[in-house]
């Protein structure tokens, strides 16, 4: 892997969420708003106490996605389909008002050259509305685009948002290593957009999975940040829903750090006897009580057709 580039600056040192540490299930065998399609993301309206969960169809290609709006139980009150959007494998909240917030999440899902597949390649901020419908090609103003400027960048941006810091951290596919990550202030890129003129707070390279001790099984299925430390998750399901949970990966990064460093890799048993056991997504949940580092399992409850199911769990001790 080539070497990264020194990192623009540096973020206060902050305290990390220890990964073998205590935690719970606060949602925990879900049914969504749309049962066959397969939850593959999610975060927090800490101001208000929702969850918005994202669907997408297992095997469709077409970027459409459902958006879930549950209480902090999992609860659903409320759905929003989205035409043309990504894969949605990671998201943010903006919260604004009730059952209102603003989302971050990747758009733009077209193939940009002949006989290539399709991909996002921008980042998409709109309303969250129950009922509602958008068709990013077709939004008539409703989405607010973000291209990413960056000179490293090629494709895949993916959002997520640090309620304590007002970050927005982004994960993407780069040309001087295969996937990086940057860190920005969310409002310099509410006013500035995603440019090699926005300050970058940090940015480094993310380690391949052979660095990190990882199958190329192993997929990435989550990101997120609290503080100066960014947070994966990897992993994928078993063969058949009946059969044992395949391993499932923790992992945690120094944002100050660079390369192929690694602070915390740990295999998590969490939801191990779900069926067709599969962890998908990540999010920082704020609490009365302090940070959450949350992460997300699907779990596939029937076939012909496949339904689902969601859960989650977090880790809440701290450390540093």
């Amino acid at each position: 892997m080539l070497a990264a580039p020194t990192a623009n600056a540096v973020v206060p040192t902050s305290q990390y969420f220890v990964l073998d540490g205590a935690g719970g299930d606060p949602v925990l065998r879900r049914r969504l708003h749309q049962p066959y399609w397969a939850m593959q993301s999610f975060a927090y309206d800490h101001v208000h106490g929702h969850i918005y969960f994202v669907q997408t169809k297992p095997g469709s290609d077409n970027g459409d996605l459902w958006m879930t709006r549950t209480d902090l139980s999992g609860n659903v009150l409320g759905a929003m389909a989205l035409h043309s959007f990504d894969h949605g494998s990671s998201m943010g909240i903006e919260p604004d008002t009730p059952g209102a917030p603003y989302v971050w999440i990747a758009g733009d899902w077209q193939s940009l050259s002949s006989g290539t597949a399709p991909n996002s390649h921008k980042i998409a901020r709109f309303k969250y509305v129950d009922d509602g419908l958008i068709d990013y090609f077709n939004h008539q103003g409703r989405v607010r685009e973000f291209p990413i400027g960056l000179s490293d960048f090629v494709d895949c941006p993916r959002p997520s948002i640090d309620p304590y810091t007002n970050r927005l951290l982004l994960r993407y596919m780069g040309t001087t290593s295969p996937w990086r990550l940057a860190l920005f202030d969310l409002d310099d890129v509410k006013r500035t957009g995603i440019t090699s003129a926005t300050r970058i707070l940090t940015q480094r390279a993310l380690p391949t999975n052979a660095q990190l001790g990882l199958s190329d099984a192993d997929h990435f299925q989550g990101v997120t940040s609290y503080g100066q430390y960014a947070y994966l998750s990897y992993g994928g399901p078993p063969a058949r829903p009946t059969d044992p949970a395949k391993p499932s990966y923790l992992v945690r990064l120094d944002m100050n750090k660079t390369g192929g460093s690694v602070e915390d890799i740990y295999p998590t048993t969490a939801g191990n006897s779900l069926p067709g056991r599969e962890p998908q997504g990540m999010a920082i949940w704020r609490t009365s009580s302090g940070p959450r580092l949350a992460f997300g399992f699907s779990a596939k409850v029937a076939t012909g057709p496949d339904q689902f199911e969601a859960s989650v769990f977090y880790k809440s001790d701290l450390a540093g």
